[in-house]
């Protein structure tokens, strides 16, 4: 008898719907069981096989209402005849797994008929319970049936019990049985880039592919856009291994084996409550690795060290390239995982771990990865910053008195920051000097005075035609509005020289930058290099200009104490070695960089800084020692 073929799902349970059902038949009741065989995959399933005393064939009954059909085929690795599948069609059954599987991700009793492959994982999971409905079913007809099924299903589930006694005494697990300790709908711990994270285990499931075979472990974690929250999906492989590996060894584990799992799950709702408070406007401080990603989704890490971010959901949900779509969480979320309360996987000893009540409130308070603004400086960007890296903004108290020049112009006494402060409408500054003479760090002070954020960008970053540079400063100097902040436009010569009648190109530059100026109301520096024809049109525009000479020895010797003093790292560092340094005719940007690469070594080596440091730097630099 052809059963016809058949639709298996691709999760462990291996349900099916038989498509050539006939509702006219008493389904599933008539207490026999029909056994089928198919010599290999591609075959249709029938009742002839090679050895009918293997089979015990069941002759001359109706397919559609047999209690259970089971199917076989040949082991594709001994070729001996094996057990594939057990289709339930009895109603009465049915009603027993509605219990049995109540609140088991990838287990829907509702179908017509159910198929679960062998070795029945899924009954594996909930074995204490069937045979306990099983032992207590008082209705003789159920009974008959569940007769059937329970010899069949409990010879392949008590081997996998008593595989898992020995194993889980030891607290280790071979790779073959990975999906005896990771369930669905569980509770699973994993640590992505350093951070711990608590997910909930949908779907798993053995492959293979050139490199070897694999566990996927498809997963799902509550993330969240500016409105609202939503799951989002993750999938983890597990590489084969031999032998055996402890269950807290392998990169995805039941959360409740945590060894400090009380003390973590109060960290996640902490980083969750942090990430909910953060997800609004903030100029904050950042120190650590973030990320970035591409339009194809490609992530790059980088380092910051005690930098400046924006966070602000809003705008980056406008600049970030579109991501996947999160799922969404159904009003029956909450009860849906607590559905499991009473109903316990099956443990050997309490390896296998229900979804707590409380599970749908860590899933939404572990949110470790806050979407912000780049940096202030360079192109408008967006990146990944973790939560627990986030702090609040230690302002500088000495902001002035580190600038080196030009002291009279930057004082406090002389009224530099008061000037500022009273031009909310519009305040433009220009800084004009050679690179490394303090330009930059002057627009940083007041920024640190003012306590605001700094954006800093490049004219060259504006682009070369005038339809890119309208554009990039309109998106800008809208940003700059929003935030609130200083903007430094560093290098923009090209738009402040004087206009000619031979260069239209640059012209046209030249008046969309001054149409933006215009009605610019916040603080702006412009910095330049030299300005050897300023064109005029400017002067009404510019409110304050610097100039910014080269750096004499005693400049030069006040940028390396300056630089030398800021820091957490003790100095050895002596005048007569500053004397020295200071004679080298470096900027205020070289010297900082050298300084911050000797640090860098120090803190390497674990030593205060030394004069060696600063020579090893310049011997690298520069190519000789002092």
């Amino acid at each position: 008898m052809e059963c016809g073929q058949q639709r298996t799902d691709s999760g462990q349970s291996g349900m099916s719907l038989e498509p050539d059902y006939n509702p006219y038949f008493n389904l599933g009741m008539r207490t026999e069981v029909q056994q089928l065989y198919r010599p290999d995959d591609r075959s249709p399933w029938n009742e002839s096989a090679p050895d009918k005393s293997v089979l015990n064939l069941e002759a001359g009954s109706n397919a559609q209402e047999c209690t259970l059909i089971i199917r076989h085929e040949p082991h594709p690795i001994t070729k001996q005849v094996a057990l594939h599948s057990i289709a339930i069609q009895s109603p009465l059954i049915k009603k027993v797994l509605v219990s049995t599987f109540k609140g088991l991700d990838g287990v829907n009793t509702h179908l017509k008929q159910l198929t679960f492959k062998a070795p029945f994982h899924s009954f594996y999971y909930r074995w204490q319970i069937f045979e306990k409905l099983y032992e207590d079913e008082q209705d003789e007809e159920v009974k008959n049936h569940l007769k059937l099924l329970c010899p069949i299903v409990r010879e392949k589930v008590m081997s996998h019990i008593e595989t898992m006694k020995g194993l889980t005494m030891n607290r280790v697990i071979t790779f073959d049985y990975l999906w005896a300790i990771l369930a669905p709908g569980m509770e699973v711990y994993t640590n992505i880039d350093g951070q711990d994270r608590f997910m909930e285990l949908i779907d798993c499931r053995y492959g293979a592919n050139m490199g070897g075979e694999f566990f996927t472990l498809e997963c799902r974690y509550i993330d969240c856009n500016e409105s609202s929250f939503g799951y989002v999906s993750n999938s983890v492989d597990i590489d084969e291994f031999e032998g055996v590996i402890k269950f807290i060894d392998l990169d995805v584990f039941p959360s409740h084996l945590h060894p400090d799992v009380e003390r973590l799950v109060d960290r996640l709702h902490a980083r969750g409550e942090r990430f909910e408070q953060l997800n609004a406007f903030h100029h904050m401080s950042y120190s650590g690795f973030y990320t970035t990603r591409s339009s194809r989704h490609i992530r790059k890490r980088h380092v910051f060290e005690n930098s400046r971010i924006i966070i602000d959901p809003h705008t980056f949900n406008i600049y970030s390239t579109p991501s996947p779509g999160l799922g969404s969480i159904k009003s029956e979320t909450e009860s849906q995982v607590n559905s499991a309360d009473d109903q316990l996987f099956f443990d050997v000893p309490n390896v296998i771990y229900r979804a707590t009540n409380q599970a749908f409130q860590i899933y939404r308070k572990s949110l470790e990865s806050m979407r912000s603004m780049t940096k202030m400086t360079g192109k408008v960007g967006v990146s990944y910053f973790l939560v627990e890296n986030v702090h609040p903004i230690r302002w500088s108290e000495n902001a002035f008195p580190r600038l080196v020049l030009p002291h009279e112009q930057l004082s406090r006494d002389d009224g530099f920051g008061d000037t500022i402060y009273g031009k909310g409408m519009g305040f433009i500054m220009l800084l004009s000097g050679e690179p490394g003479v303090d330009k930059t760090l002057t627009a940083e002070s007041v920024a640190e005075e003012m306590r605001q954020p700094l954006y800093i960008m490049s004219a060259s970053e504006l682009g070369e035609t005038a339809v890119e540079v309208e554009e990039a400063l309109g998106q800008v100097l809208e940003l700059i509005s929003k935030w609130n902040a200083i903007l430094l436009l560093d290098e923009c010569d090209i738009f402040l020289e004087a206009r000619s009648t031979s260069d239209i190109r640059r012209n046209r530059l030249v008046s969309i930058f001054l149409r933006q100026l215009e009605y610019y109301r916040g603080v702006m520096f412009l910095t330049s290099n030299r300005i050897s024809d300023f064109d005029p049109a400017f002067e009404s525009r510019i409110h304050l200009t610097i100039h910014y000479p080269a750096l004499d020895i005693q400049s030069r010797l006040y940028v390396w104490k300056t630089f030398i003093q800021i820091g957490d790292l003790d100095s050895r560092m002596r005048d007569k070695d500053l004397k020295t340094l200071a004679k080298l005719e470096l900027n205020g940007r070289q010297i900082k960089n050298i300084v911050k690469t000797a640090r860098l070594l120090c803190k390497q080596e674990r030593v205060p800084l030394a004069m060696e440091h600063i020579q090893m730097v310049l011997q690298v630099k520069k190519g000789s020692l002092l």
